[in-house]
């Protein structure tokens, strides 16, 4: 995103709160996919078909709060503050379903290019996926941000409305869970064997 439309967010998020439904609507076309992206990679995979209804209600919950944003927050940090927020909302929601059920009553470079950085990179969606999965909430949400949004510590404190010590210490225990969860899941793999030499009849 280009430093000029970061400029022209915050005008058109502030004409959003006095009502202009064409300020907003610019705003949900400049920031859908980026809000689409993170909801993807936070939920599950069972879930993952969730995001765009998700992403209704961020939107959705933007456009009510848009009276209330105060112009020191950077736009993106804004929604993706609420898209955080509704993505733990769902997954508590999810999870005390699911127990009712099972009761039975019904980025700087060297960051990006760190080891983690290359992981995400290399490993295949699914297994990405599960491995964030395993992940505590808040864990995979500073790591998303980080390593996907490439945010700094300072904007994932202003998401996760923490402090950057705790960010810091968030994205270093969640490194630590994601790099043992890949390796397990490459000495799990199968070798792979190539063919002999072919033998002449």
């Amino acid at each position: 995103m280009s430093a000029n439309m970061q400029q022209d967010d915050t005008p058109l998020l502030l004409a959003a709160g006095q009502g202009d439904r064409a300020a907003f609507g610019r705003l949900v076309e400049r920031y859908h996919r980026a809000v689409i992206h993170f909801l993807q990679r936070f939920l599950t995979s069972q879930d993952a078909d969730e995001a765009e209804d998700l992403a209704q209600d961020v939107f959705l919950a933007a456009w009510k709060a848009a009276p209330t944003f105060e112009p020191r927050a950077k736009v993106l940090t804004w929604l993706l503050r609420i898209a955080t927020n509704a993505a733990l909302n769902y997954r508590r929601d999810r999870q005390k379903r699911r127990a009712v059920s099972l009761d039975g009553t019904a980025p700087p470079t060297s960051d990006i290019e760190s080891p983690v950085g290359r992981a995400l990179s290399h490993e295949t969606r699914e297994t990405v996926t599960a491995a964030l999965a395993a992940l505590p909430p808040t864990q995979r949400a500073a790591l998303i941000l980080r390593h996907y949004h490439q945010l700094p510590y300072a904007e994932i404190a202003a998401v996760l409305e923490t402090s950057i010590s705790a960010v810091e210490s968030l994205l270093f225990r969640a490194r630590q869970s994601l790099q043992k969860s890949l390796a397990c899941h490459k000495s799990e793999s199968p070798p792979q064997v190539s063919p002999g030499p072919r033998v002449q009849p």
